[in-house]
């Protein structure tokens, strides 16, 4: 049985993915939960709270299944690029694919002092650290560079594809990501 913090995040993340942030309010937020005002309150003292969390969750959820389906590959391997290729190909093109959260979030909230916009920048130097720890696995040298290349044309292939579903947006990103790796081999 799911703890009332999980209800609450789970609630949250049906309203956010389905309706946008800030279109979810709190009370829709408790009603969708099925708890107390105070219960959120307890968890999460402010919707900025719930919707930090909310973004820090998807792109966990997101590192966990990417680390489960790499764990198979030569860790030394450049194949590992190919096959973060693959997978963040299969993710984009899922039919349930709502973009990037952290992308979500920062043109809902715009303003590069406020908490949910610092959290977006946050996570997409996450997101390039993470395809930088990748590419020094595989022997890519500059690997830093390499990272941000690639995040360039994964969270764009995010994009289009969230625009405009099926658009094959996704497979495009992945055979420019691995022509680019290539050029790095």
């Amino acid at each position: 049985m799911k703890n009332v913090r999980e209800k609450i995040l789970d609630a949250a993340t049906d309203l956010f993915d389905s309706r946008g942030i800030n279109a979810s309010g709190i009370d829709l937020i408790i009603a969708q939960s099925g708890i107390a005002k105070s219960s959120l309150y307890k968890y999460f003292p402010s919707k900025n709270q719930l919707i930090v969390e909310y973004l820090q969750e998807k792109s966990a959820r997101l590192y966990s299944w990417l680390n489960i389906k790499l764990e198979s590959k030569k860790s030394t391997s450049v194949e590992v690029l190919y096959e973060l290729c693959e997978l963040l190909e299969q993710w984009i093109s899922t039919p349930n694919f709502q973009g990037l959260p952290f992308h979500i979030a920062s043109i809902e909230f715009p303003d590069p002092t406020h908490p949910v916009n610092n959290c977006s920048v946050e996570l997409s130097k996450e997101l390039q650290n993470y395809f930088a720890d990748i590419a020094k696995i595989a022997g890519i040298k500059d690997a830093f560079t390499l990272a941000q290349q690639l995040a360039i044309i994964f969270e764009g292939g995010a994009m289009l594809e969230r625009l405009s579903p099926g658009s094959g947006a996704a497979k495009k990103a992945k055979s420019a990501a691995i022509t680019l790796i290539k050029s790095y081999l």
